[in-house]
């Protein structure tokens, strides 16, 4: 390359990209790292741009072990088609949700070529555009993609190349370039001190106001300035694009958890200096999955869209509400006067209930109850006033719907009373009065049995046998789905455990996750503790999902998936077809397996319309490298039609009913699964 090719190179727009070592991809890059790296990206346009295993292993060494905003030890070459070299350095930035990645950039390596040096550049590049020079159309004009304007001391235009008169126009004075005033004024007050920039701002351009990169520099003997500008537009829209990703709710545009627990810090920060008060409501909607069962999940973010609209303006204009999640918003106040401000906002938002929403062509109408809990008297950390908070509002749903009730010491303390709405489902839990029961799943090419579906039985010690489809809900309800959760878990694990060691050939035991639970935020860690504590391989462990729950909030499901990926599970989305979906988002989901709905599998071979939709299923699976399971099956004909169709696994009477562990094992040692010492 030339020695004003290099330059030029030099001066160009860096190319910078982002990698997500934990999803070995690389989300975003600007216009000059896609022409750059054009060989080297995979599906450039997807925006799921995989990376090398060998340089993502590289970098996962020292990501963690670096603080945010500091470079890599080391720096790695890159070599363009056309022969450019180029180092590449990275630093640590945040992602979100306590997930680093690295902000990377190519700078241009001159070490190798002699260039010319900045005075002579200089120089000649200001004989070529002085108006008195016989070229006046001099060196600035051949530059056609940089953007470079010369001014002479008094800030009067004396050359521009193409590309800064294409994108500025034909300006006369330096002055016309900005959309303020003031930092035009600070930027020539710092011009007339002869100051080198390089500095971010904002420019007037033909496109509008749009963000620059300004560098400035002089000739040694006339003072003119030289002025390089670079549209970096497209690099602030990403910021603002990735903090709103990571900062906001996408159904409501609400602050999310991220943002609520910064404001909750400030507060406390003040509340302590100041020695002043602030607090919280913990509202919940009332029966809001009521909603989603029956109308589907569409309607109820609609709902919870004009349940978010209808808050904000029931609430102070210093209050500030945040969306957790589900059906679940804070409302924080600072600088309160007393309890009785909390108490009143939460009057206002309980009188607003009792009108109906227009929801799908539909007048809807859902309470919410509110848990207050207030800095100091509930509460001096941000963990327990929001816990305290939580705990409030379960008194308030147990008590009856549309209240609200604000913290008492001994809440925490007989929280669980006020959480077992049925009378006796915590007590169930504790003297562990539930089963599981265990259905074999069998695979087609050989009938054998290859996994087992644990499904949990309440034997009640008076009412005999509780069908889940009792219990479940009110557990989802009342929040004690997640210790039942965790139960089942383990006790499937201890079950998967004891088979192994009676001489059960390897099997993999699946667990369904409640929508509740898969909100668990230590969900992952509770999970890789069960199976650490028991001693059951992740590899034949499995969750099954529905659509619904994934679909609730696909960016956090797809994060949590992934956390479990990491651990070796196997993941499943369960009821496949019968809940709303997205074929976008199913590709980025890290499944294996589809799970389909016994409601297409009852009329197989009688109705065309369910077997096209199983034939599509299990198509678009296989292309997706996903294995297909068939639940219902109770016919010959269904299982032959499946096996036709490409169906791997199914499960159902057809083989047999749930089983407890023992005829499990002996039904297992029939079909030569048991292979005893």
């Amino acid at each position: 390359m030339t020695d004003l090719s290099m330059l030029v190179h030099a001066k160009m727009p860096l190319a910078a990209w982002i990698i997500d070592i934990e999803q070995s991809s690389v989300p975003w890059c600007n216009d000059a790292a896609e022409a750059l790296l054009a060989d080297s990206l995979n599906d450039i346009k997807s925006g799921q741009r995989l990376i090398g295993d060998a340089l993502q292993k590289r970098l996962s060494l020292y990501i963690e072990a670096l603080e945010l905003g500091e470079e890599l030890p080391f720096k790695w070459p890159y070599v363009s088609k056309d022969g450019a070299r180029y180092k590449v350095i990275g630093s640590v930035i945040s992602l979100g949700n306590g997930r680093r990645g690295l902000s990377v950039e190519a700078h241009p390596d001159l070490s190798h070529v002699s260039l010319p040096t900045p005075t002579s550049i200089t120089a000649s590049i200001t004989s070529s555009t002085l108006p008195r020079a016989p070229e006046s159309s001099g060196l600035l004009t051949q530059f056609r993609t940089l953007s470079f304007a010369a001014f002479n001391p008094k800030g009067e235009m004396i050359e521009a190349s193409e590309c800064f008169i294409g994108v500025f126009g034909d300006i006369q004075y330096i002055r016309d370039l900005f959309a303020v005033s003031g930092a035009a004024n600070s930027f020539i007050q710092r011009l007339e001190r002869l100051e080198c920039l390089s500095q971010e701002i904002r420019l007037s351009s033909k496109q509008g106001v749009r963000w620059y990169k300004v560098e400035v520099s002089y000739h040694h003997f006339t003072n003119n300035v030289y002025l390089l500008t670079h549209d970096i537009q497209e690099e602030r829209d990403h910021e603002v694009a990735l903090y709103r990703l990571n900062n906001y709710d996408s159904l409501t545009l609400l602050p999310n958890r991220n943002l609520l627990y910064q404001q909750l810090e400030s507060a406390l920060v003040n509340a302590r200096k100041r020695e002043r008060e602030f607090g919280l409501l913990y509202i919940d909607l009332d029966s809001f999955k009521v909603i989603n069962d029956n109308f589907g999940h569409r309607v109820g973010d609609e709902l919870i869209q004009r349940v978010a609209e209808r808050i904000k303006t029931c609430i102070p204009p210093r209050a500030c509400l945040y969306r957790l999640g589900g059906d679940e918003f804070v409302v924080v106040l600072e600088n309160t006067t007393g309890i009785e401000e909390l108490q009143n906002i939460a009057e206002s938002i309980m009188q607003n209930a009792s009108n109906t929403y227009l929801v799908a062509k539909m007048e809807m109408m859902i309470t919410a109850s509110i848990g207050i809990a207030s800095y100091p008297q509930h509460a001096d950390d941000i963990d327990n006033l929001l816990k305290n908070a939580d705990a409030a509002m379960y008194r308030a749903k147990s008590t009856g719907h549309n209240m609200y009730f604000v913290y008492e010491n001994n809440m925490a303390e007989n929280i669980d009373a006020h959480l077992t709405l049925g009378g006796g489902l915590r007590k169930a839990i504790e003297e562990e009065q539930f089963v599981l029961h265990y259905q074999p799943k069998i695979r087609l090419c050989d009938e054998e049995v290859v996994g087992a579906e644990a499904l949990i039985r309440w034997v009640h010690p008076e009412l005999g046998m509780i069908s889940p489809d009792q219990f479940i809900p009110l557990a989802e309800e009342s929040g004690l789905i997640l210790p039942l959760g965790e139960w089942v878990i383990r006790r499937a694990c201890r079950q998967l455990k004891e088979w192994r060691e009676s001489g059960v050939a390897p099997i993999k035991m699946s667990v369904n996750l409640s929508s509740r639970q898969f909100m668990q935020a230590d969900l992952v860690d509770m999970v890789e503790r069960v199976l650490q504590e028991t001693g059951v391989e992740p590899e034949y462990f499995e969750l099954e999902l529905t659509e619904s729950m994934l679909m609730a909030d696909a960016q956090q499901s797809i994060d949590k998936l992934h956390g479990f990926r990491k651990l070796g599970l196997t993941l499943s989305i369960d009821d496949f077809g019968t809940g709303y979906s997205s074929l976008a988002y199913l590709k980025k989901f890290p499944i294996q397996t589809l799970k389909i709905d016994r409601s297409f599998i009852n009329d197989l071979g009688l109705d065309s319309d369910n077997d096209a939709i199983v034939k599509a299923t299990i198509a678009m699976a296989k292309s997706l490298n996903l294995k297909v399971i068939a639940e219902g099956v109770e016919t010959r004909s269904q299982f032959d039609l499946l096996d036709g169709y490409g169906c791997q696994e199914v499960q159902g009477y057809l083989f047999s009913k749930p089983l407890c562990g023992e005829d499990f094992l002996r039904y297992m040692s029939s079909q030569n699964v048991v292979t005893f010492a």
